[in-house]
């Protein structure tokens, strides 16, 4: 039986890997776009990114360039590999 503190361990470090996830997805868009989007208002699930809180306007300039918004994510980290923007 492990101990606790390896359990601990683990968590923490699977969720470190989401943060910098996260922070990549931030950053690919920051820089493909100029649109600054809060860590909060992005999740992961099975190489799909979801965004909350934008306005219409801004998922049109997200999804005009959603190709190189791709790229420059999977470019930026090997954690896990995107494959569509929601």
């Amino acid at each position: 039986m492990k101990n606790i503190s390896e359990f601990f361990k683990r968590i923490g470090g699977i969720q470190a890997k989401q943060i910098a996830l996260r922070a990549s997805i931030q950053a690919a868009v920051k820089e493909s776009i100029g649109l600054e989007i809060p860590l909060g208002d992005i999740s992961v699930r099975s190489g799909s990114v979801t965004l909350k809180g934008l306005s219409q306007s801004a998922r049109s300039v997200l999804f005009i360039h959603k190709l190189k918004i791709l790229t420059t994510i999977n470019d930026l980290q090997s954690i896990e590999k995107i494959t569509d923007i929601r």
